[in-house]
């Protein structure tokens, strides 16, 4: 069964298609990160988005705020509306996120994703293993067997294999860190999308998930640590044979990541 990436977007994204304000902020937002409009340029007077996106001056007054929230725009008084640049914008936004794949596979992207996620995830299921509570590995339960009910519908499968992830960040007890899950959300939704195919293999990813919930169960922090790298290892190498050979990389980049995935 194919899986439609665009659905996977759609789940991760928080404004993409909510009302004409949220088509509002998807469409400028998607053009400043795909680079249609430049760093250091100034966005479109307001009449000309208005005609353009077929909106009010109000939604656009407002997802200019939103964008700034984002670190995409900032306001010059007398000036207009500046696009600032890369290294300004929140990339831990899930919209930003998502928005930087739309055009298409970014191999840099995805590899800096993967490191990301050793960074996060690993220490997330240590805190979860050793703090965890009967509700929080009930919920941890719940979602391993929506993933094993699901093993035949892919989209079904990624929203079970989201589930599990966020439980796991619940079970931290650590309210900073489990906001950090809405990251892991759109990062986990940017690589099934970026996969553009059936989650496969399913079965494969299941039994990894089930030891992670095993470890966590114990109470083995080292093991459940061990499970959660070798969940991202699965699915970076899953990642790289769907979006073809790490080119584009810069050769450190991509003799760290030929590195990793040996």
């Amino acid at each position: 069964m194919e899986l439609d990436p665009q659905t996977l977007i759609d789940q991760a994204r928080t404004y993409g298609a909510r009302g004409v304000h949220g088509r509002v902020v998807e469409s400028i937002g998607r053009r400043i990160v795909g680079g249609e409009i430049a760093a250091g340029e100034m966005l479109p007077k307001e009449a000309e988005l208005m005609t353009e996106l077929h909106t009010s001056r109000t939604s656009i007054r407002e997802a200019v705020k939103v964008l700034s929230a984002k670190g995409l725009l900032e306001t010059r008084q007398k000036r207009g509306t500046l696009v600032r640049p890369r290294e300004a914008w929140n990339l831990l936004d899930p919209d930003v996120l998502v928005w930087s794949i739309a055009g298409g596979p970014d191999p840099r992207l995805t590899h800096e994703l993967t490191e990301m996620r050793r960074l996060i995830e690993p220490g997330a299921v240590a805190l979860a293993a050793e703090r965890h509570n009967e509700a929080q590995l009930a919920a941890l339960a719940a979602a391993l067997a929506d993933m094993r009910r699901a093993l035949n519908d892919p989209l079904a499968y990624y929203v079970a294999d989201l589930a599990f992830h966020r439980a796991l960040f619940t079970a931290t007890g650590n309210p900073f860190i489990d906001r950090l899950g809405s990251v892991v959300d759109a990062v986990l939704a940017v690589s099934f999308a970026l996969q553009r195919r059936s989650l496969i293999p399913q079965e494969q990813g299941l039994i990894l998930h089930e030891t992670v919930f095993e470890r966590v169960a114990a109470r083995d922090v080292a093991g459940a640590k061990q499970a959660m790298l070798d969940i991202i290892e699965s699915g970076k190498l899953v990642l790289e044979r769907s979006i073809g050979p790490m080119a584009g990389l810069r050769p450190e980049l991509a003799g760290s990541a030929h590195a990793h995935a040996t």
